[in-house]
């Protein structure tokens, strides 16, 4: 294994799989790749945005930066824990095939992703990203509780 991907929104459970994902990386000595998926259906469509969407301008910016928080702070994390080669990406789109799309262009060798996230609510009635990972995506995937 040289390529491991771990998805986290910054919740306890996606902090938790960044955990386990960096002991693998250092079991296997392999890189860490993190990344944080933005949503894509609360997303205003960037270059159709105008001066009366201005307050969805506004919510863009406000999950990017959220977005590039949560990988700061989770790429933090994996340094101080000791491994060395540590990417970030963050990405906006339907959460778990842009996970996998991910997985796919960067030759990740496994995904690892907390069970809970988001919520309970949301889960229930969207079906959690795990899930779908679980079931759609070519290559292990560890869900982490």
């Amino acid at each position: 294994m040289k390529h491991i991907l771990v998805a986290t929104d910054g919740s306890d459970g996606g902090d938790r799989a960044v955990d386990y994902a960096v002991r693998l990386a250092k079991a296997y000595g392999a890189d860490l790749l993190i990344v944080n998926v933005i949503d894509g259906y609360v997303l205003p469509d960037k270059p159709s945005l105008s001066f009366t969407q201005a307050p969805q301008a506004g919510l863009y910016e406000l999950l990017t930066s959220l977005s590039t928080e949560t990988l700061a702070k989770a790429g933090d994390r994996a340094r101080s824990a000791g491994v060395t080669m540590v990417q970030l990406e963050s990405r906006a789109g339907d959460v778990a095939r842009t996970i996998i799309d991910i997985a796919r262009e960067k030759k990740a060798d496994a995904i690892v992703i907390g069970r809970r996230g988001a919520g309970r609510l949301a889960g229930l009635l969207l079906g959690s990203v795990s899930q779908k990972l679980i079931s759609l995506a070519p290559l292990p995937v560890t869900t982490v509780p």
